[in-house]
């Protein structure tokens, strides 16, 4: 598809300032002698994050791009990146309808830091020279001339999605070798001294790691978090999905200043798209 067709996006103007933008993550842009602020630094470690797959002459479809380090992370690795992130006019952000909290005003306030870092995705964009496209809906409701993607990628979205199975359903509807899922978590998972020992008491009187969901909004909390996944419920979505075959594997990432631990699972269809029954 070409970059006039309607489902992709434009920049709202020729000439976002960096006035104009809000940096999520720390990048390095031509023209600037610093690297952006942001409170996600991902390029000591974005290999690990993005689960060391290789982008050349892939067709890839990003969800959730931010202000787009990934985006341009995985063209410059030789991508085609088609990514989705929410329609700013429409508001369509999964957010958690607490009826003791003013969700609405979060939700205006989220749409309006929203505005600015999608202005940091189009700065970028520009002074990259980017060929990257974005579509602006929700995953719900993509549209049918999206067509299909070598490779997807998810990551840290779908603890931020009401409905993680029908995101991935979604997703993997478009998707013809693998998808790349990372999500917060795996710190009980690392061969640490006090990690090998409460495996071993776990191996004799516990049971083993079971597929889980913890539901996390809680009152005083912003209302954008939904769910902590573990890698195996994320592996048995997959699978279900037609992508049985799958690596995890757990790293460090700096956010907000701190080490904080993630977990990349890699999922490889198993199933030929022709032979699944997608909704």
């Amino acid at each position: 598809m070409e970059n006039s067709s309607p489902i992709f996006a434009k920049p709202p103007s020729d000439n976002i300032s960096l006035e104009d933008c809000e940096f999520y993550h720390v990048m390095d842009i031509p023209g600037i002698s610093e690297p952006t602020e942001g409170i996600w630094d991902l390029r000591k470690g974005v290999d690990d994050y993005l689960g060391h797959v290789d982008f050349k002459n892939k067709t890839v479809l990003e969800l959730g791009p931010s202000n787009g380090y990934l985006t341009f992370h995985m063209e410059k690795l030789g991508g085609n990146v088609t990514s989705i992130d929410v329609d700013l006019k429409k508001k369509n952000r999964d957010v958690v309808r607490s009826v003791k909290h003013n969700w609405q005003e979060e939700l205006n306030m989220f749409m309006m830091e929203e505005r600015r870092r999608r202005n940091a995705y189009w700065y970028a964009h520009k002074a990259l020279n980017s060929k990257s496209k974005l579509i602006e809906s929700h995953v719900n409701d993509l549209p049918a001339e999206i067509g299909m993607y070598d490779i997807s990628s998810i990551c840290a979205v779908l603890l931020h999605i009401q409905n993680p199975f029908l995101a991935l359903e979604k997703m993997l509807s478009h998707t013809r070798e693998k998808v790349i899922i990372t999500e917060p978590g795996g710190f009980s998972r690392i061969k640490s001294f006090r990690n090998i020992i409460r495996n071993l008491i776990r191996k004799t009187k516990l049971s083993p790691e079971v597929p889980s969901m913890t539901y996390l909004p809680r009152l005083g909390k912003r209302p954008f978090v939904w769910w902590k996944l573990s890698p195996e419920i994320i592996s048995n979505m997959a699978s279900t999905l037609g992508f049985e075959k799958n690596t995890i594997t757990y790293h460090k990432q700096t956010v907000c200043g701190r080490n904080t631990w993630f977990f990349t699972v890699v999922c490889e269809r198993t199933v030929p798209i022709e032979n699944c029954y997608y909704d």
